[in-house]
């Protein structure tokens, strides 16, 4: 991963967008194109958010993180923080910061990011799959 200054001259100063490299999948902000995961990081693809279809991702980069708040979620109880990308401040969907079930205790610390805002951005087609 290298980063790069965008020098935004955002009131927090600068933003440093991760950049992944070319020879991994990866997927990118369908808005303004920042880079958000490798292919290789998707837990699963069997999720909904609020707007359709979403992944879970281990890792994620050029996002930011709002308020933990609990929300009931079709799988229970969790604490979860809505996640925005850093560049265009688009919600990309969210965080889990905490599950109340057992069951859900994987999901800790990893992301959900709905497929309506992210794009692949090195020639694959998001929907042939």
């Amino acid at each position: 991963v290298s980063t790069q200054s965008t020098g935004d001259g955002a009131a927090h100063g600068k933003f440093y967008r991760d950049y992944l490299p070319d020879q991994n999948k990866r997927y990118s902000c369908v808005h303004c194109q920042a880079h958000l995961a490798f292919h290789d990081d998707i837990i699963s693809k069997s999720f909904h958010g609020s707007q359709g279809r979403a992944y879970l991702f281990n890792e994620v980069v050029n996002v930011r993180t709002g308020p933990a708040e609990e929300r009931i979620l079709l799988t229970g109880r969790h604490s979860v923080a809505d996640i925005f990308c850093a560049s265009c401040k688009t919600t990309l969907g969210w965080k889990y910061e905490f599950a109340f079930e057992r069951s859900q205790k994987y999901k800790e610390g990893k992301f959900i990011i709905e497929t309506i805002h992210m794009v692949k951005d090195n020639g694959w087609d998001l929907m042939a799959q």
